[in-house]
C-alpha cells in the first residue's frame, strides 16, 4: 500500500528531532523530572534549570531555561481552529514576534514540507541576549487542530556543543492529558493570609500587604515584593533620560533610553529589576487615560493597559496587569513612565486573586487618578485569569484531537504495514463465525487450526490458493484478516 505523501513528509519531520536526540548518548541521565499540575505538563531538565509555564489566550508555552538565560528550549501550542495558520504562516508570525524583541534577529536554511497543507517548517535563527550572541533551530507545526512551535537556542559559540542536550529536553516536554480538564473542577481555595498596614516613612501613601512581604515605600512610590518575588504590587515612576549621558552615573530611578511606547518600554522597566524572559501578552492603549494627561499632569502621554509574563532574579514564574503611561519628552529629550499594577504566579493565580483584591484596595494615596491605575490593573488581572481557564478547555481539546488523529494515521499505518509482512511471509489469517471466532492461519503449504491444531495441507488450502471456505464446513466463507487485527483481538502479538 502507498501511503499519502504528506503522511510520509509529516513522520519524516517529526523524526527531524527524534533521529538528533539519538545521536546523544547518555544524556538523560543528566535530567531530573519536573511535574506541574497546573497547566498539566512534565518534562526532564537538568538540575537548576528554571520551567516558566504560561497560559494566556488560547495559547499554552512551555519555557526551560539555564540560569542565564541563554540557553532555552521552547514549547507553545495554539487553538488553530480559528487562527488557521499553516507551518510557514506560523513561522512568520513568530518570526515577528521574536523581531519585536530581538531586532537583529536572522533567519537562515528556511525550509518547508512541500505537501499542499504546508505541514512543517524549520529555520535557523540568530539574534542577540544580554549582548551574547545566541543561534537555535524553530520548527513549526499546523493543522487543522492546532499550532506547534518548538524551539532551542545556546550562545552560538556553544551551541554544537549543548545541542545533544537540548533536543534532549525538547523531545521530554509532555502534555499530561488526564489532567486537561482546563479548569472545570472547582475553583482552588484562596490563600488564607491576614494583611498588615504598612506605611511610607514620608507618610506619602499607606498599604497592607502580607507579614513576610518586602515593602519599600517613599515619595508616593510603592513597591511590596512576596519573598520569592513570585507576586507583588508595584506603583512608581522611572525618570528617563537620552542615551548619551556623557558617562555621568545615573540614580537607580533612572533609564536611559530613547522615546518608546508603553508596550516596547516595560522591557526596560522590568529588566531594571533583574527580571529576564519578560513577554508582553497583550496590550491595549488607553485612549481616555492619555487624553486626561494634559489636564492632570501638564504634560501630553501614552497610556497602555498590559499584560506581561516574566521570571524573577529569583526564579520565580510571574504573571500580572500593569498600567504604564509615558509622558512625551521635552524640548531637552527627558520623558518618564509611570508603572502600577499587580502580579501573581501563573500556575497559581486564583488562590492569589483575592489577597491581590485586598491589597489592591487598601493602598491608599493622595491621588485618586493614580489609584484608578491600580483598580483597572486588577480588573484586567481578573479577566486575563477567566480568558484564560476558558480558553485552556478548548486548547487541551486540540491537543487531544491532534493526538487522536496522530494515533488513527499509526493505527492505519501499522495495519498497513502488517499486510505487507503477511504477503511477504505468505500468511493470511481468516475467522470462522460459525465455530464463534476460530482462527485459520494459511502459509504456503497448507492451514492450519489455530484453535486444535489441525493441518490442511496442499491446495486448495495453501496460501496462494485458498479463498476462505471454512475446512470443517465447506458452506461457511470465512472473512479475511490481517496480523495487526489478529494481534488486538487477542490481546498479544501473534
Amino acid at each position: 500500500m502507498a501511503y499519502s505523501k504528506r503522511f510520509r513528509i509529516l513522520i519524516g519531520c517529526a523524526l527531524l528531532i527524534s533521529l538528533a536526540v539519538a545521536a546523544a548518548t547518555g544524556a538523560t541521565s543528566r535530567l531530573k523530572k519536573y511535574v506541574s499540575a497546573n497547566p498539566a505538563f512534565l518534562v526532564y531538565k537538568p538540575e537548576g534549570w528554571i520551567v516558566t509555564p504560561e497560559n494566556s489566550g488560547s495559547a499554552l508555552r512551555i519555557s526551560v531555561a539555564d540560569p542565564a538565560g541563554t540557553s532555552r528550549v521552547e514549547v507553545s501550542f495554539a487553538d488553530n481552529h480559528q487562527t488557521r495558520f499553516n507551518s510557514l504562516t506560523l513561522l512568520a508570525s513568530e518570526s515577528r514576534k521574536l523581531k519585536s524583541r530581538y531586532p537583529d534577529l536572522a533567519l537562515s536554511e528556511v525550509q518547508a514540507c512541500k505537501d499542499q497543507a504546508v505541514s512543517c517548517a524549520v529555520a535557523t535563527v540568530a539574534y542577540t541576549v544580554n549582548r551574547v550572541a545566541v543561534k537555535g533551530r524553530l520548527f513549526c507545526h499546523a493543522d487543522a487542530n492546532q499550532a506547534a512551535i518548538r524551539s532551542y537556542r545556546a550562545p552560538a559559540s556553544d551551541l554544537r556543543a549543548q545541542r545533544p542536550l537540548l533536543l534532549d529536553i525538547l523531545t521530554n516536554i509532555h502534555i499530561l492529558r488526564s489532567q486537561g480538564s482546563g479548569g472545570r473542577g472547582q475553583s482552588p481555595a484562596p490563600l488564607a493570609v491576614q494583611l498588615v498596614p504598612r506605611r511610607a516613612q514620608d507618610g506619602s501613601l499607606t498599604i497592607s500587604v502580607p507579614p513576610d512581604w518586602n515593602f519599600q515605600g517613599q515619595g508616593g512610590k510603592a513597591i511590596a515584593l512576596a519573598p520569592g518575588g513570585e507576586a507583588g504590587f508595584i506603583f512608581t515612576t522611572f525618570d528617563v533620560l537620552p542615551p548619551r549621558n556623557y558617562g555621568v552615573p545615573v540614580a537607580p530611578n533612572v533609564i536611559l533610553s530613547s522615546y518608546s511606547p508603553p508596550a516596547q518600554f516595560v522591557y526596560r522597566i522590568f529588566e531594571k529589576f533583574g527580571n529576564h524572559d519578560i513577554r508582553v501578552l497583550h496590550a491595549e492603549p488607553d485612549m481616555q487615560m492619555a487624553a486626561q494627561c494634559l489636564q492632570q499632569i501638564g504634560r501630553r502621554c501614552e497610556a497602555a493597559d498590559i499584560q506581561l509574563s516574566w521570571v524573577s532574579p529569583k526564579g520565580a514564574s510571574c504573571l500580572g496587569s500593569f498600567k504604564v503611561m509615558n509622558a512625551l519628552p521635552s524640548i531637552m529629550g527627558q520623558w518618564f513612565s509611570l508603572v502600577a499594577g499587580i502580579w501573581g504566579p501563573p500556575n497559581d493565580l486564583a488562590r492569589h486573586l483575592p489577597m491581590l483584591e485586598q491589597i489592591a484596595a487598601s493602598f491608599s494615596i493622595n491621588d485618586r487618578y493614580a489609584k484608578a491605575y491600580i483598580e483597572r490593573g486588577l480588573a484586567h488581572l481578573r479577566e486575563l485569569q477567566a480568558q484564560t481557564r476558558q480558553s485552556m478547555q478548548s486548547l487541551y481539546q486540540a491537543i487531544d484531537d491532534n493526538q487522536a488523529a496522530w494515533e488513527r494515521r499509526q493505527a492505519i499505518k501499522d495495519n498497513s504495514q502488517s499486510k505487507w509482512d503477511d504477503y511477504r511471509r505468505g500468511n493470511s489469517y481468516w475467522i470462522s463465525d460459525l465455530e464463534g471466532g476460530k482462527v485459520y492461519e494459511t502459509d504456503p503449504w497448507g492451514t492450519r487450526d489455530t484453535t486444535m491444531g489441525d493441518r490442511f495441507e496442499g491446495a486448495p488450502y495453501d496460501y496462494i490458493h485458498f479463498e476462505g471456505e471454512n475446512p470443517r464446513h465447506p458452506s461457511e466463507n470465512m472473512r479475511e484478516i490481517s496480523s495487526y487485527e489478529l494481534q488486538h483481538m487477542t490481546g498479544g502479538p501473534r
